[in-house]
């Protein structure tokens, strides 16, 4: 069995494992436990292994002992994450409450991210929020255009530019973008927010819609990129919208941030996997690419590499989303900021070098 073939097998295996929120699938034959363990990595480097081993426990798979010291190390992790965000909601609420939101870090499954997103709706309190967390305790890391990383002061010493551990790690957004573009109008976003339950703290959240929208429009711009992650975030999101009776909305949201096209293209993609790995397409799949009406090649694409995860988007799609995103005045006006700051040849330099690298197959950034 050459790589590629052991990588696919590999995601057979997993599908298996975690199905699919669309199915109930009972009596399945599981991987052994040895093949358990080798199929770890594999989940964690695509940011379901938390979700991977809890489905082997809620399935009554057994774990060797290697696997069970996994889950824990995982289950703290996520833990430890969940008390940052409570303490960070805290003290963001204390002078500003319900005027921002987490992003990307609520997620619909058990899961570790790499770090926590949020932003204010209103992009002009972005600076002096950041002085506040700096002042009650968070630390600087780093900082880019639209966002200033800090890092929980239990991470002090032990946190690196990699965002290695993932516990500590804290993006302030100014607004969800690359450099100077924003590929996210905060004020759109304010209507949208929900409160989500952690360990009994209400935390501000976005409703699913919005957020599998965004998550659509990172996919593909500036990521380029589709992963296992993905898969489960898409499935996961549709599922609780279609629950929720909220595909009218997610229909309009998809469609005032204009990101018809990355939507089209992750789900095309998405309903591929689907029918290859679990046999069926949900209903919601094909009604929701009648309703945007976009021809998307990316299912065909993917099928093209059978199946392959991760999956790189086509360049012609990369381009066409962002061309789609210019219909918003917020990220068009971002774009002339960009330009201006474009005629630095060292910004440039480094803008084009991201651009390129976008533009090559096989980047996916990987659980650390």
């Amino acid at each position: 069995m050459n790589p590629n073939q052991k990588k696919l097998h590999q995601l057979e295996q997993m599908f298996q494992v975690i199905g699919s929120p669309f199915l109930e699938i009972s009596g399945s034959k599981y991987p052994s436990t040895q093949e358990i363990d080798d199929l770890f990595e594999f989940s964690f480097e695509n940011r379901v292994g938390l979700l991977f081993l809890d489905k082997c426990r809620q399935k009554g798979i057994e774990l060797s002992e290697k696997g069970s010291e996994n889950l824990q190390k995982l289950e703290k992790r996520r833990s430890d994450t969940d008390d940052i965000l409570i303490k960070l909601g805290k003290i963001l609420d204390e002078v500003h409450a319900g005027e921002w939101v987490y992003f990307k870090t609520l997620k619909p499954f058990p899961s570790t991210p790499n770090d926590t997103d949020w932003f204010p709706f209103d992009e002009r309190d972005h600076s002096w929020l950041c002085d506040h967390l700096l002042k009650s305790g968070f630390k600087f890391l780093e900082w880019a255009p639209l966002q200033t990383t800090l890092i929980d002061e239990s991470g002090d010493g032990q946190a690196d530019s990699d965002k290695r551990g993932g516990v500590w790690y804290i993006d302030c957004y100014r607004a969800p973008g690359a450099d100077y573009f924003k590929y996210l109008d905060p004020a759109k976003m304010e209507k949208y927010k929900k409160e989500v339950l952690v360990n009994g703290h209400k935390l501000p959240g976005l409703e699913s819609s919005a957020e599998l929208s965004a998550i659509c429009f990172h996919n593909v711009f500036p990521e380029r990129t589709y992963s296992v992650e993905t898969f489960y975030l898409i499935l996961h999101y549709l599922k609780d919208i279609e629950a929720n009776n909220k595909l009218t909305e997610f229909v309009k949201v998809v469609r005032e941030n204009h990101v018809t096209c990355a939507v089209s293209a992750n789900l095309a993609v998405t309903k591929a996997l689907h029918e290859k790995h679990f046999g069926s397409v949900p209903p919601i799949f094909h009604d929701l690419l009648k309703r945007f009406n976009a021809r998307s090649s990316e299912e065909k694409s993917v099928i093209k590499t059978n199946h392959y995860l991760p999956y790189n988007f086509q360049n012609s799609c990369f381009w066409i989303c962002f061309l789609e995103k210019l219909k918003d005045p917020v990220s068009f006006k971002s774009l002339w900021v960009q330009a201006i700051h474009m005629l630095n040849p060292a910004f440039a330099w480094g803008a084009l070098k991201i651009i390129w690298k976008r533009t090559r197959p096989g980047a996916i950034y990987k659980q650390m």
